[in-house]
């Protein structure tokens, strides 16, 4: 078979993939990820941060409970920018807000509909929405952190790269970013961060992923991926990171390399590595395995993390 006709093949498997994610996601919440979640003071649920926009661009709030004022925690979705939903995450969020955390847990749009920029610019208006109206809602704007697995961490990641490169941010555009010093810290849960290089890892349909938001065009993508990858785009200033990873997961490599990166520019982070001998069951997305020892640590470290930076 031609290298065309095995990129066809690829691109079909991958949309059956999908196809099957979409019809098991919301029986798998349902019935195991979202279990035995901590009461907290109360949800808000499907609140538009884009006037008119698509049903897609909308948030949940989750406040905790107790005495306002709270941090504020944006949590984002994984997914691969093709398919997750923020329902699957309600467990995730319900604990981060159990924590004292007022949390906004945001949708986007998918690709390949919608890639880059425009699911950048929806998850920059989801916390420009955050940091002008959780107050609302008793959250501290002056306390805001960013979180994300996944494909959710890389925007968590590049939207801190736009926000200390008023250029980037122009070339995207997304409209501006809140002030730097607001922005205490971001939760990095076994992200992707650049293009190039996560797709020499073994992450399943990992270039139909990667092409489906940039583009399929080899120049198009190149150029994209040298504006889309946060790790190129590290610098002073840069918020203080928890980064969690597994040696079992295809996208372990990445985590490293951002540690990488941000320890050669002498920026503060923490990084939670989970070994494969003591944590056999840390998959990629293993934060949502709430049963599983792995999950419950990386849980404890992030809360006690976001602890230290409040």
């Amino acid at each position: 078979m031609s290298e065309e006709g095995v990129r066809h093949y690829s691109r079909g498997l991958f949309h059956v993939a999908k196809l099957i994610w979409a019809l098991g996601e919301r029986v798998l919440r349902t019935l195991l990820l979202n279990r035995c979640a901590p009461r907290i003071g109360g949800i808000e649920r499907n609140i538009r941060y884009r006037f008119g926009g698509s049903r897609l661009q909308s948030l949940d709030v989750f406040r905790p409970r107790g005495e306002p004022p709270w941090p504020v925690l944006v949590y984002i979705h994984g997914g691969g920018f093709h398919f997750g939903d923020k329902r699957t995450y309600d467990r995730v969020c319900r604990r981060f807000a159990s924590g004292g955390h007022l949390v906004c847990n945001i949708n986007y749009r998918m690709a390949p509909r919608w890639g880059y920029p425009e699911q950048v610019q929806d998850v920059a208006a989801a916390i420009a929405w955050a940091a002008d109206n959780a107050s609302w809602f008793g959250g501290d704007t002056e306390r805001i952190f960013i979180a994300g697995d996944s494909a959710g961490a890389y925007f968590a990641a590049e939207y801190a790269a736009l926000m200390l490169d008023e250029g980037l941010a122009r070339r995207v555009p997304v409209g501006g970013c809140v002030p730097p010093e607001r922005l205490r810290g971001l939760l990095l849960f076994y992200g992707a961060f650049d293009f190039e290089r996560v797709q020499r890892t073994s992450f399943p349909f990992v270039r139909e992923m990667a092409t489906g938001f940039l583009g399929r065009d080899p120049a198009v993508f190149a150029e994209r991926a040298s504006e889309a990858s946060p790790l190129r785009h590290i610098s002073p200033g840069f918020p203080p990171c928890f980064i969690a990873t597994s040696e079992i997961d295809p996208l372990h490599p990445e985590s490293l390399e951002l540690r990488n990166r941000l320890s050669e520019e002498g920026l503060p982070f923490r990084l939670l590595t989970l070994p494969a001998a003591q944590y056999p069951f840390t998959w990629h997305g293993f934060l949502n395995f709430w049963w599983c020892r792995g999950a419950r640590r990386t849980m404890r470290e992030a809360l006690a993390f976001l602890e230290e930076q409040r």
